[in-house]
């Protein structure tokens, strides 16, 4: 499938928006309260898995793991057990990615 210029320079953008919105994060980590730090990560991995749709990868799996970091993220802030949707979520995405073949093996 070929895609249109204007769909590559959409995805190069995201990903510039990306690197920068990493790089704030960094500079903000020494002054913010500790739990940004996971909070901040888990975007990046959402806008990362929009990022790897938009690019043509697309799975019902990775969707899902996408929707739930929204839901996460974008939610109401509450005490939730952090390390539990991370080992969750961690597990989830290396079995779709070891399982779908989502990732050429050379």
């Amino acid at each position: 499938m070929t895609r249109g210029t204007g769909e590559l320079r959409r995805t190069g953008e995201e990903l510039l928006l990306l690197a920068t919105f990493l790089l704030s994060s960094g500079r903000g980590l020494p002054d913010e309260p500790p739990s940004y730090g996971p909070l901040r990560r888990l975007n990046a991995a959402r806008r990362s898995l929009a990022l790897a749709t938009a690019a043509g990868i697309t799975n019902q799996g990775l969707e899902y793991v996408r929707a739930e970091l929204e839901d996460f993220t974008c939610g109401a802030m509450k005490d939730r057990d952090l390390k539990g949707f991370l080992d969750s979520l961690c597990a989830r995405l290396a079995r779709l990615l070891q399982e779908e073949g989502l990732i050429a093996r050379d």
